[in-house]
């Protein structure tokens, strides 16, 4: 998906309510296995060469013109196969009414592109839609809005319609015609031109409107592409969407309406990213600067109830993905261990889970989510934790590349502190993450890999150009600051969270034994706070445990297997271990 154009576009339509006309082909309607045009009429030929005792043929279309000496047409199929209009209809339902067991398929019935579509509609930003399928997809998908369309299928129905610039409602123009009209145009005779009164509606729209094709590839409607080609420029943009790679009859239509072309995995992703994008701008009524805060109203709403489950794992999935690839796209940038080097790979990984509002995102998810939205994150850190296979740097430099993860690990950490989500914490960090890691090409617990880091304090001195007396800990703590702050009361309040999970950070560690030789905990700021001010509330909360045991929220949620003796005497080692080696980095 091209997400800039589409931003472009959303924030476009969403600018000039109304303003855009949807031109739809058979392709938004393949999802909900409608078969097009062609196939209907391959079938209809199929069905009459059956009556003639013929059951097999390699190409049924050219059968027909051997046979009838013309190409085959829905007119002369229908007049062949059936006598009335009744007739005609029960014999198109098929193709476009779901049987029972259709039903229990999904099969022809509304994609996620139609609903998108018609909740655009309904909103008010789409008030035209030209399409070439013969379905009902649309009108039902809008019925389901509360909204009812006039409709005009057929050249008869213009004259009848109420004039689009005074219409209260959304208009429909099916230009090909209607299923249940039994009036279609398939041949290309048929799409070669149309009646002067269709003509001069499809020509007004093409003037007044932005136009958006979906589904459309602009090769076998030579009557609409020269309709579009002499329509005088709009005042709008247009967006001419295709997937995998344009043909050439579409560029040129965008060329010559000084259109844009807008990459697309599939109709029901364009339209529903379109309708979550357009709608959050309008929530929030944002100017054109604010994509960030669309993206972060797309999450909350996805948060908001379980019938979103899906599009919010899609989402977080999609972007883990874009945040990855913008990572290993510069890596080979990052190669040098100096201070430039890695002032500049900071730099790109803070963008890349930033601008993609992954640490955001997992703040609101520990607030908001339930266990299987906050365990998508595993999935996340693992993913940001591989590498390529030419990625390797010598003296430790591969751990450039644990940047980006271990800012998202501290955001999440923090952030499930303050929400108590221990339980769903403490299976992250338990996790494993595969070989080909930054780390070397073999399988590493998450934990270790992202808990601590292999630099000295004099390294971190050198690559920050500063010296700091816990420079890991303080480095972590100030690049998360900025996105944590809107979620806690005070800098105060965000820095005790920050002390506590480092703390229990370390106890875990220790605890899990991460480090192979001996027992071994990282140090960090926490450390320091807790040997000056014991009555901090990091410090405090901690105490807790000797008052509350089994049912201090960490272990009562499962962390040192839900054991206070265990957590105890981690505790104990942890603070002799410390006591001994705290200010040694």
């Amino acid at each position: 998906m091209d997400i800039e154009r589409l931003t472009t576009l959303a924030f476009s339509m969403y600018s000039n309510r109304g303003a855009y006309a949807l031109l739809l082909g058979s392709g938004i309607s393949c999802a909900a296995h409608i078969p097009s045009g062609w196939k209907v009429e391959e079938d209809l030929i199929h069905q009459l060469a059956l009556t003639q005792g013929i059951a097999e043929a390699e190409d049924w279309h050219q059968w027909y013109e051997e046979t009838y000496h013309e190409p085959a047409s829905y007119s002369a199929l229908l007049e062949a196969l059936v006598k009335t209009s009744t007739e005609r209809v029960q014999l198109m339902r098929p193709f476009f009414e779901p049987t029972d067991k259709e039903k229990e398929l999904g099969w022809k019935s509304p994609t996620k592109a139609h609903y998108a579509i018609a909740r655009l509609v309904k909103a008010g930003y789409i008030r035209v839609i030209l399409t070439t399928n013969f379905d009902r997809l649309l009108e039902k998908a809008l019925e389901s809005e509360g909204v009812t369309p006039q409709v005009i299928s057929s050249v008869g129905a213009i004259a009848q319609a109420t004039p689009i610039v005074h219409s209260q409602v959304p208009t429909i123009v099916k230009i090909n015609g209607d299923y249940l009209d039994c009036e279609f145009r398939n041949t290309a005779d048929e799409l070669e031109d149309y009646p002067d009164e269709m003509r001069t509606l499809l020509s007004r729209i093409f003037e007044d409107f932005g136009l958006i094709t979906c589904g459309w590839s602009a090769e076998w409607d030579k009557g609409l592409i020269q309709l579009i080609e002499g329509a005088t420029r709009p005042r709008y943009n247009s967006f001419f969407a295709y997937v995998g790679e344009a043909n050439k009859r579409l560029s040129a239509l965008s060329n010559q309406r000084a259109g844009e072309l807008l990459c697309i995995e599939n109709a029901d992703q364009l339209f529903t990213e379109l309708c979550e994008q357009v709608l959050a701008l309008e929530k929030h009524n944002v100017s054109r600067n604010m994509t960030h805060e669309m993206m972060i109203a797309r999450v909350k709403k996805y948060l908001s109830s379980e019938q979103y489950d899906i599009e919010f794992a899609d989402l977080v999935e999609k972007w883990r993905d874009e945040a990855f690839k913008r990572m290993t796209e510069v890596a080979q940038e990052c190669l040098e261990y100096t201070p430039e080097s890695f002032a500049h790979c900071l730099d790109i990984h803070f963008r890349a889970v930033t601008e993609i509002p992954l640490l955001e995102t997992a703040i609101l998810t520990a607030r908001w989510g339930k266990k299987h939205h906050l365990q998508l994150f595993g999935d996340v850190l693992i993913k940001l934790c591989m590498v390529s296979s030419s990625y390797y740097l010598k003296g430790n430099g591969e751990f450039f590349h644990a940047l980006a993860p271990t800012l998202l690990l501290n955001t999440l950490g923090v952030a499930c502190v303050k929400y108590g989500r221990f339980a769903e914490l403490n299976t992250i960090l338990c996790s494993s993450v595969p070989p080909q890691n930054f780390a070397g090409n073999y399988s590493e617990p998450l934990l270790p890999l992202l808990g601590t880091t292999p630099w000295d304090r004099e390294r971190w001195d050198y690559l920050l150009g500063k010296r700091y007396r816990y420079p890991f800990s303080f480095f972590y703590m100030e690049n998360i600051r900025s996105v944590c702050h809107s979620y806690f009361i005070n800098d105060d309040d965000f820095e005790s969270m920050y002390y506590i999970w480092e703390h229990l950070k370390a106890l875990l560690y220790g605890y899990n034994k991460c480090y192979m030789y001996d027992f071994h905990v990282p140090t960090g700021l926490f450390y320091e706070i807790g040997s000056v001010y014991k009555s901090h509330p990091s410090v405090l909360y901690f105490k807790e445990a000797e008052k509350l045991r089994e049912n201090w929220e960490p272990i009562k949620q499962g962390m040192f297997g839900g054991s206070y003796d265990a957590y105890k005497a981690v505790f104990d080692q942890a603070e002799e271990y410390l006591g001994q080696r705290g200010r040694v980095y």
